[in-house]
């Protein structure tokens, strides 16, 4: 994700954090003036809720606009954070306030007040819960399209604010109907949904403040993605923790033996660009790129007969008739088998037949002496290492070498042949 696509993601929910304040100040200004006068605790204790919205949003809207300050050196990962301590800063308030209601409630259960303007506590608690059910869908909305954790948290508060304002109705119409006590029960039930629901905010931020990994599904949705990439032979110790509404991701990737560094750059940028377009909220993939640790690697020789280790080797890679397959341990030659090569017969596109042919195989590596342009290309795509041979080689002069490390990888077709001797 781009840098002012990031600015752009949490300027929106800064705004949508600012409108949520402002309508929430002007709602819990009506509920507490309202309760006051009536008497009603179950109003009361719905303002005192709504108090903790008004912290909570201002809380998520400076934690937003932290968040878009660029990195600096002191802070090389960014202000995301911010935003998910001022989520934290969320739940405590939430947890608090749900505490503060439901001792209030119990004091007020035995010794309930009268609820006077009765009409006027009615019509406020149903105000209350059409704006607090308005604002959980616009929160949701927004906190979806920005990923924003805190937003989201909003969210779920406000949908508890349609319940408790919805309590409320219902406990005044039953005091009025003579069950005074109905309204200390209603706050009690308020106190305990918004105490919960602080105590379940402050898990998920420290969670999250614990770089705990809470989508393990992302781990194999990556994998499946890194494995797909040409020339990746594994991808493993893969590591997500989220920074805010973004997810930052290490991964070990192992690659064909004969990878040169430029080919393993390109390979490391294709599977972060690719990782990145499937899931939207990462912001970067930390790739580590290693060679591949194969225990037993298969080699391909071109030879002109079945002879097994004593058949001679063919000079030309797509006119050979056969292949011998060696399954070579790092003690030496493990088993090895013979293949007859179907393109040798052929007068076009031989060599691609053959190149094909070992793919399918899954020869981890080639010894040739001669090629053309197209077979080396379909070798290389197909993660086949290719290692130029010695004129005079025989199979088991070229064993020895591959033991000590002395071939080099085949030039590309168009280059000086001299550089393919070691």
């Amino acid at each position: 994700m781009r840098a002012e696509q990031k600015v752009q993601l949490l300027g929106k929910g800064a705004k949508a954090a600012k409108i949520a304040t402002l309508v929430t100040i002007v709602l819990t200004g009506i509920k507490a003036v309202v309760g006051l006068l009536s008497g009603s605790i179950a109003l009361l204790a719905d303002a005192v809720h709504s108090l903790s919205d008004i912290f909570t949003s201002l809380a998520v809207w400076l934690g937003m606009r932290l968040s878009q300050r660029s990195p600096s050196e002191r802070f090389p990962y960014g202000f995301y954070r911010v935003e998910t301590l001022a989520f934290m800063f969320v739940a405590i308030v939430v947890a608090a306030s749900g505490a503060e209601v439901l001792l209030e409630s119990l004091r007020r259960i035995p010794n309930p007040s009268r609820v006077v303007l009765a009409p006027a506590a009615l019509t406020v608690a149903t105000v209350s819960a059409l704006l607090s059910y308005l604002l959980y869908r616009f929160k949701s909305r927004v906190g979806d399209e920005t990923n924003s954790q805190a937003l989201q948290g909003e969210a779920k508060h406000s949908l508890i604010d349609v319940l408790s304002s919805a309590l409320v109705f219902a406990a005044i119409l039953v005091h009025y109907a003579g069950f005074p006590w109905a309204e200390g029960v209603a706050g009690l039930l308020i106190g305990a949904l918004t105490f919960r629901l602080g105590l379940g905010m402050g898990r998920d931020a420290v969670l999250v403040l614990l770089d705990a990994c809470s989508r393990p599904e992302l781990i194999s949705q990556m994998r499946k993605i890194a494995i797909e990439v040409n020339g990746v032979r594994d991808a493993h110790e893969i590591k997500v923790r989220r920074s805010g509404p973004f997810i930052f991701a290490e991964m070990h990737v192992e690659v064909d033996r004969a990878i040169r560094v430029d080919e393993a750059d390109a390979i490391s940028s294709t599977i972060e660009e690719r990782i990145r377009n499937a899931i939207g909220e990462v912001d970067s993939v930390m790739l580590h790129v290693e060679s591949s640790k194969k225990d037993v690697q298969r080699i391909a020789i071109p030879v002109e007969q079945d002879r097994g280790l004593d058949s001679r080797i063919s000079q030309h890679f797509g006119k050979s008739p056969h292949f011998i397959l060696i399954d070579l341990h790092k003690d030496g030659p493990r088993s090895w088998f013979v293949i007859e090569n179907p393109g040798a017969g052929i007068e076009r596109k031989r060599g691609i037949e053959a190149a094909h042919l070992l793919a399918e195989h899954r020869v981890d590596a080639l010894v040739a002496k001669e090629m053309g342009e197209g077979p080396y290309h379909v070798l290389r795509d197909s993660s086949i290492a290719i290692l130029a041979l010695d004129d005079e080689s025989d199979i088991t002069r070229v064993l020895d070498a591959l033991s000590r490390k002395e071939l080099r990888s085949f030039p590309h077709p168009e280059e000086p042949r001299q550089l393919a001797v070691g």
